[in-house]
């Protein structure tokens, strides 16, 4: 029976905390010390931080809804009905575009609140270019003329104000040809559109607020049509932002790092400093042997052979080698292999001559069976042990030399000197005289 192999992770990991024991500890230590400080600002005291926050806000809407009543009969549209929103109207039957500028605001607290309109008609002819450098734009000619101008007051967040006029596209028209009728040319393009003063004053939020925004409407005649562009629903807001100073807070990940880390480094330093002083690190000459031949054993594993030898290869002259290194070099350069008989748990090299032997360390603990591993005994040889079905009478295992030896590594199995090659007597009778004397000189 082969004795218990030793724990080899438990004796690597006892090398490695020797050798690097104050990193370790130093590693350890340090995580401590940052889970703490994590601990510490995370949860014990955070600190502060400040904030921007919007105490207050005041939003402005300006938008033009224009539209046309159709007043002369045509066969489309009944007399009276009312075009509106759209990009394009007749001029023939629906010339007058009415025009309602609309003021809205929204807030938390107002009061004291007019809104005021003040809408322009500007026909204008301009050309691109003229400037210094030949950039910008050049005005040839403008002509304003005031639409409308009205002061709404009383105004409450979400009411609307309203402004109202009306243009003749036909008259709008008729003037823009006058006036280039005038002067005799056109040297650029003639436009027309609507320009509107927004103003919102009042007491908004608390605090006396003014605003101020210009809109723009364009009518582009085209004869029998014309078509109104709008910029749609105008907004502006504005707030009213305070700093205040809030507790600062941290995300799942460092708050329950923290005492990970911590627990974890107060565990590592305290194992480390348990197993220093309750078990000793440092490993004994007989237990880095041991690494040392299990090193060996995983880098020669191709060169050996798990071959059980017969007894007869024993009784060669045995020498032994120092590590299993050695043996395995001998193999190599002397052509034969490394066989680990599973009987002694030993390595074996065997020549013509020798039996070449290294025997793995045996540590103290190691046991056999449920004794203390003393030193290995070949199996068969117990006295109440029932026969093994697979062994020789005499107790040896039942393994054909030939195989035995091949796998060895050897061609054949010569016989050792000084032993007969003959078997004893079936029926167990002494030998004659001039028979072979046993070759351990025994009587």
């Amino acid at each position: 029976m082969s004795q218990t192999p030793p724990n080899e992770t438990r004796l690597r990991l006892r090398a490695v905390l020797n050798a690097q024991f104050t990193v370790v500890l130093a590693v350890c230590l340090v995580a401590a010390a940052v889970g703490g400080g994590l601990v510490y600002t995370t949860h014990v005291d955070p600190g502060t931080e400040t904030e921007t926050r919007t105490v207050s806000s005041f939003t402005v809407e300006t938008e033009y809804v224009h539209s046309a009543e159709v007043t002369e009969p045509n066969s489309v549209f009944d007399t009276g009905t009312v075009l509106d929103d759209r990009n394009t109207y007749f001029t023939r039957v629906s010339p007058v575009l009415d025009v309602d500028v609309q003021t809205s605001y929204a807030a938390d607290a107002a009061s004291d609140v007019e809104v005021s309109f003040e809408s322009v008609l500007v026909i204008r002819n301009v050309g691109e270019g003229g400037g210094e450098g030949g950039g910008g734009e050049t005005v040839y000619w403008d002509e304003r003329e005031a639409l409308t101008t009205e002061t709404v007051s009383g105004v409450e967040p979400g009411e609307t104000a309203t402004a109202s006029f009306a243009l003749n596209s036909s008259e709008v028209d008729a003037t823009a040809s006058e006036i280039e009728s005038d002067l005799g040319a056109s040297p650029g393009e003639t436009e027309t559109f609507v320009a509107t003063d927004v103003t919102v004053e009042g007491t908004i939020n608390g605090e006396q607020t003014s605003y101020a925004r210009t809109i723009e409407m364009t009518l582009d005649h085209g004869g029998d049509t014309y078509t109104v562009s709008e910029p749609g629903t105008q907004s502006d807001t504005t707030e009213r932002t305070e700093s205040v100073t809030v507790e600062r807070s941290y995300g799942p990940l460092r708050s329950a790092g923290g005492p990970l880390l911590l627990l974890a480094g107060l565990a590592g330093a305290g194992g480390l400093a348990y197993a220093r002083r309750e078990t000793d690190l440092a490993l004994t000459p007989a237990e880095r042997e041991y690494l040392s031949y299990r090193d060996d054993r995983a880098e020669f594993a191709e060169w050996i052979t798990a071959i059980r030898l017969p007894e007869s290869v024993h009784e060669r002259p045995e020498a032994e080698a120092s590590t299993l290194r050695d043996l395995v070099d001998f193999a190599i350069d002397n052509d034969t292999g490394v066989v680990e008989d599973p009987t002694t748990d030993a390595y074996h090299a065997v020549t013509d001559e020798f039996v070449y032997t290294y025997t793995p360390p045996a540590l103290v603990g190691e046991t056999v069976g449920d004794s203390e591993f003393e030193a290995t005994a070949p199996i068969g040889t117990g006295g109440d042990d029932a026969a093994d079905p697979d062994e020789t009478p005499d107790g040896s295992p039942a393994v054909d030399d030939e195989r035995a030896w091949v796998g060895a590594g050897m061609n054949s199995a010569p016989a050792p000197d000084g032993i007969d090659s003959e078997s004893p007597d079936s029926d167990g009778r002494e030998p004659e005289a001039g028979d072979s004397e046993p070759s351990d000189g025994t009587n």
